[in-house]
């Protein structure tokens, strides 16, 4: 399931867009969400193009520039718990304490605080090592049907 939901009039002055895809991959259903952030006219080359000026993980802009628009905001919840949730580079336990400590750093960074706790090797996983492999993480149910249901809202 995937769709392009336009927020703001597609093709013209200022608007935005968001991606959403939620896909049956063998370790289960995964989810991405990627956007393309105010379309604008652009001078380059002596000519004006028209372009957006943020692509990819630019949702917290488009969020910050649509502050009424449920629809954006839940998006953007979902996107920050969910997006690529089958390629963690940590356990539950490993990614929550990390969590714990506010914006993540770097990969360094992350090894580092996870030693100084002894999390570095979570052995409520086999003594799984961070980032040594990409872990899937499942969405809870409630959470599918919500990517769903927006996704049927504005399937293409």
């Amino acid at each position: 399931m995937k769709t392009t939901i336009y927020i703001g009039k597609k093709n013209t002055k200022g608007h935005s867009k968001i991606k959403l895809e939620l896909k049956e991959k063998e370790k289960g259903l995964c989810f991405s969400a990627s956007g393309a952030s105010n379309y604008q006219p652009v001078f380059h080359t002596g000519q004006i193009y028209w372009d957006y000026e943020g692509y990819g993980q630019c949702l917290e802009d488009i969020a910050k520039d649509n502050p009424k628009n449920k629809d954006v905001q839940v998006i953007v919840d979902l996107w920050r718990k969910h997006h690529l949730n089958d390629m963690n580079g940590g356990t539950p336990k490993q990614d929550n304490y990390l969590k714990s400590l506010g914006k993540y750093g770097s990969f360094e960074w992350a090894c580092d605080e996870l030693s100084k706790v002894g999390l570095l090797y979570d052995n409520s996983c086999f003594g799984y090592k961070y980032g040594s492999a990409w872990l899937y993480h499942e969405i809870p149910s409630k959470d599918i049907k919500l990517i769903k249901s927006i996704i049927n809202k504005y399937k293409d």
